[in-house]
């Protein structure tokens, strides 16, 4: 659609990409500087009538305006402009619409449009019947009040799926940390690059592309070159400024981050400092406090397209942030800083405790020498006639279990 957008701060890089990421042509752009939108037009009386005036010379499909448009100005503005009127959030919200391809994404997106449409709702209950609105939410003869109604029931049956998609996740993640997973999720702003990263670790093919929020599903794959059982995910990315309830709406895909046992904090370099420093702020708020800082590992992705000084000094911002492991920079095209990502990963999920152990060679050796190989990680195997002698590395949680599969001979900590 052919859109005119109008904002209270010159800087639209941000906005403007979300339009872009979702289709729309920004035929022109009108900025009045004021510290606070107006209580009922979002714009002052004079940009108003401007706006009404560039309408008239230069018709448009969309207003949208860079801030959050609250009901009745929503209300007021579409009657006065006689035009469709976004806001931030409706961009947003188309924008997850056109990505969202599994079930759950899409439940999502839908939970998240409701909650939008419902307080607009409101305010038009007391206005008109739906019919009159023009957009999204137009339902000829069918009233408001009756709309409002069916929203409601259709919230609640949403809610109630996601949240079985919820345990069914859950009851996943407890089966894998059982059999010794570690889970390492990839997070951070949109577009920094996460799926690229998946692809790279793991030897995939998921679908890349330079537009904004791409990824709206969580994607988990097995980080390959280890021996050691490690999980990565690829997640939906951040985005500043939205409310509780569209937050609520993706919870689901953001408890992949919240659960996870390492997660990998991807940041732009190609990004100025101030963005930097915005969405490393933007990232601690959405982690803390339900993941521990000494968890997050801050990386630089990109790092080809700037020079070694810029890196250099975009590191050591990261450096000084709320995450306290040291940051690390890469470039996925190139390959360059993947080979270390790897090691520190694997350091990362060092087992603590080595143990030498005799295994008698009777009926259930096979058994327990595979349970072994599952849980624990199997450093050497010595077949005797009558006996085993293996070396095994494992967490501190599955010492007890060890020792009764057979006899420990020595135990040291790797620590």
């Amino acid at each position: 659609m052919d859109v005119l957008l109008v904002s209270l701060d010159p800087d639209v890089v941000e906005v403007s990409a979300l339009l872009a990421s979702a289709g729309h042509r920004i035929q022109g752009t009108l900025v009045q500087r004021r510290p606070r939108p107006d209580p009922r037009t979002f714009v002052g009386r004079g940009k108003l009538d401007e706006i009404r005036d560039r309408l008239a010379a230069d018709p448009v499909d969309v207003v949208v305006f860079n801030g959050e448009l609250r009901p009745t100005m929503h209300h007021l503005l579409e009657r006065e402009l006689h035009v469709e009127c976004y806001d931030r959030l409706r961009v947003l919200l188309e924008l997850f619409a056109q990505r969202a391809s599994s079930r759950e994404g899409k439940l999502q997106v839908e939970l998240a449009l409701l909650h939008y449409e419902v307080p607009l709702l409101r305010e038009w209950i007391h206005e008109a019947d739906i019919g009159e609105r023009p957009g999204f939410m137009a339902g000829g003869e069918q009233r408001v009040d009756a709309y409002y109604e069916t929203v409601k029931r259709r919230i609640k049956r949403i809610r109630d799926e996601l949240e079985s998609i919820r345990r069914e996740r859950e009851a996943r993640r407890t089966l894998r940390k059982e059999r010794g997973y570690h889970l390492v999720a990839l997070a951070g702003y949109a577009n920094a690059g996460k799926t690229s990263l998946l692809n790279a670790l793991a030897d995939e093919r998921l679908l890349v592309e330079d537009r904004m929020f791409s990824t709206l599903s969580t994607a988990t794959r097995s980080l390959t070159g280890t021996r050691k059982r490690i999980l990565l995910t690829d997640t939906i990315g951040f985005v500043d400024g939205v409310p509780f309830w569209m937050a609520e709406a993706f919870q689901a895909t953001l408890e992949e981050i919240l659960h996870a046992d390492l997660v990998l904090l991807l940041v732009d370099a190609t990004d100025p400092d101030t963005e930097i420093r915005r969405k490393v702020r933007l990232a601690a708020r959405t982690l803390f406090p339900n993941v521990p800082s000494d968890s997050v590992i801050p990386i630089l992705t990109k790092a080809d397209l700037r020079t070694p000084e810029a890196i250099v000094a975009q590191t050591e911002i990261l450096a000084e942030s709320e995450f306290h492991r040291p940051p690390l920079s890469l470039s996925v095209r190139g390959g360059r800083g993947l080979t270390e990502l790897r090691e520190v990963i694997e350091r990362t999920f060092a087992f603590p405790l080595e143990l030498h152990l005799v295994l008698p060679e009777d009926a259930e050796a096979p058994s327990k020498l595979n349970w072994l190989y599952e849980h624990a990680e199997v450093v050497s195997v010595v077949h005797g006639p009558d006996r085993m002698e293996i070396v095994a590395r494992c967490r501190l949680d599955d010492r007890e279990r060890i020792e009764r599969l057979g006899r420990v001979l020595l135990s040291r900590s790797l620590a």
